[in-house]
């Protein structure tokens, strides 16, 4: 339902020109139109048909202004919706069209091999690096993600190796790990499952990420009136529910590196809870990520639920008629 501050700037003016006709009318009322009495109705009747007419003239000219504008919000609402299904559309097409080559596996099914390339990274991560005290969980998930997103091989270590260096970890310490993936690689492939880890998914992630986030940012920065945060919120809902929970888990851990920093600059993850889904034990809060510390209270689902629980037990508790 429309606002009548939406059409702030029709009343005032109509307010306005209505006084100003009116200032006419009150002014010869009072000083009188002539002595004579004929003279009088005449000139008052010509008034009364001059001032109504205009009266109706600019509520027709105030009614116009209003229709255009109204038709213009329309045209804004139906291009910005047009080209947000599109975009949806073509998300969804981005992920049908997701394949490992060497797998039957595609769509979402991928994301769940690409979240055990990244715990199985981690594993390998940790057990070279016992005497690294700066490699914190947060550190650690960075490196493990980066090997699952570069992968190894001629081209792939180099750019794995940079982007280990990017993130503070030491050159020995970054070659150590790209051999042991190499080796874990090699024993993958002879045991001739028919899957290759740590071949590098960059080339599907970039796009998919690329993609993703300019969808949630074309919501974020519309300007046309009728877009407030409430309704920028149910948009971006959408593109959420289009997430599995191992989609929503992979892009938490690519939005805590470098390469997903705009996820949190932007205030994208927080404002519009695109990981909320995420279940609370879905990463091991010691050994891999406590998600909690990371969102501020009621971020996620699972803790909206605890609390619903909590608040039907307390409500019980305190009318143990309904209780009994």
């Amino acid at each position: 339902m429309k606002s009548w501050r939406e059409y702030k700037t029709e009343i005032l003016a109509g307010s306005l020109l209505f006084l100003a006709a009116s200032a006419i009318f009150i002014v010869n009322a009072v000083r009188g139109f002539s002595d004579k009495e004929g003279e009088f109705l005449e000139h008052f009747g010509s008034f009364i048909g001059g001032y109504v007419g205009s009266l109706f003239s600019l509520g027709a000219m105030l009614l116009l202004f209003a229709t255009l504008r109204a038709q213009r919000q329309a045209s804004e609402d139906q291009n910005f919706e047009t080209k947000y299904f599109a975009l949806l559309t073509l998300h969804r097409s981005n992920v049908e069209e997701m394949r490992l080559w060497t797998t039957d596996e595609s769509g979402r099914r991928i994301f769940l091999i690409l979240i055990q390339e990244v715990r199985e990274a981690s594993n390998l991560i940790q057990r070279e690096a016992p005497t690294m005290n700066y490699l914190d969980h947060k550190k650690l998930f960075q490196a493990a993600y980066y090997v699952m997103f570069f992968g190894v091989g001629q081209n792939s270590t180099r750019m794995l190796l940079k982007a280990l260096d990017g993130i503070g970890i030491e050159e020995t310490f970054a070659r150590s790990i790209a051999r042991k993936v190499e080796q874990f690689q090699h024993t993958s492939a002879k045991v001739g499952t028919g899957y290759v880890p740590f071949d590098g998914h960059q080339s599907r992630l970039g796009h998919y990420y690329r993609h993703l986030y300019q969808m949630v940012r074309y919501v974020d920065q519309q300007a046309i009136k009728s877009m407030n945060q409430t309704r920028k919120y149910e948009y971006v809902k959408t593109i959420r529910a289009q997430l599995s929970t191992h989609e929503q888990a992979l892009l938490l851990l690519n939005s805590l590196t470098p390469m997903g920093r705009n996820w949190w600059q932007n205030d994208l993850i927080t404002r519009y809870r695109l990981v909320k889904n995420i279940p609370g034990d879905f990463f091991d809060r010691k050994q891999e990520i406590d998600v909690e510390s990371l969102f501020p209270a009621m971020y996620f689902e699972f803790q909206e639920a605890a609390e619903a629980q909590l608040s039907s037990v307390r409500t019980d508790s305190e009318n143990p008629v309904l209780s009994a």
